[in-house]
Order: C-alpha cells, then sequence, then structure tokens
C-alpha cells in the first residue's frame, strides 16, 4: 500500500490559488494604469504594511504549532513543534527588522538570520515527510 502523498492538491486550493493569481495580475495592470510617482508610493505602502503583515501572520503560525505542541503526548513530537515555532516567530521578527532596513539583503546578517530560517524550514518540512512516509508504511 502506498502511502497519500501530504502535498496533493485539491480541487478548492486550486481554485484558491487560480483566484489568487488572477488578482495578482489585476493587480499588475491597475499599477501599469497608474501615475509612476504614486506608484512608488503605494509600492513602499505595501512593502512596508505587507512585512508587519508577514510578521503576524508568521505570529499566528508560531502560535498554532506552540498550542498543537501542548496536544501531542510524545516528548519528541512536543519538541518538534515547538521548534518550529521558534522558527516562525524568529523568521516573524526578521520581517520587522526588514521594514527598519529596506532590504531584506542588506545588512548581511539579515540575510544570515532570513537563510537560517529557511534552512529551519526546510529541515522541519523534510523531517514531517519522513515521518509521514514511514507511519504509512
Amino acid at each position: 500500500m502506498h502511502p497519500q502523498f501530504p502535498l496533493q492538491l485539491t480541487k478548492g486550493a486550486i481554485l484558491r490559488l487560480s483566484l489568487l493569481f488572477l488578482a495578482m495580475l489585476g493587480f499588475v495592470v491597475w499599477l501599469n494604469q497608474s501615475g509612476s510617482l504614486e506608484n512608488a508610493q503605494l509600492l513602499e505602502t505595501l512593502y512596508r504594511q505587507g512585512n508587519y503583515i508577514e510578521a503576524v501572520l508568521w505570529g499566528l503560525f508560531a502560535l498554532g504549532f506552540i498550542i498543537y505542541s501542548y496536544k501531542r503526548n510524545s516528548l519528541i513530537a512536543k519538541r518538534k513543534n515547538q521548534i518550529t515555532s521558534v522558527i516562525f516567530i524568529l523568521f516573524g521578527l526578521s520581517d520587522i527588522v526588514e521594514v527598519q532596513t529596506g532590504a531584506w539583503w542588506n545588512p548581511w546578517w539579515l540575510f544570515l538570520w532570513k537563510a537560517s530560517c529557511v534552512l529551519g524550514f526546510i529541515f522541519c518540512f523534510w523531517d514531517y515527510l519522513k515521518s509521514h512516509y514511514y507511519k504509512n508504511n
């Protein structure tokens, strides 16, 4: 028996992603029809507000993982969820710092901070896939 792949897209997910793509395409068309000075100010505002929204979003993910960790029976599963929560908090904080510095790649330590968080996410996801695969075999 083969395990079901955990990243299988449902029809609902495809619909939501298609709507998001269309909304982004509409935004690009709208920006092209606006004035360039207005675009620069709008993009700066979107950049700042978007990073703050991202920070809140990562914080909500962290909250979800920390709550889920207390529902787990295994100490190892609890710790994995708590570590994932800390990585999400750190990534959210890096977005707040990014607003202050103006770029995710400058200063160099912010780039390393974000890159280490991304590596942490990759490791956590790989660990999840590995444990999910072995659990279903």
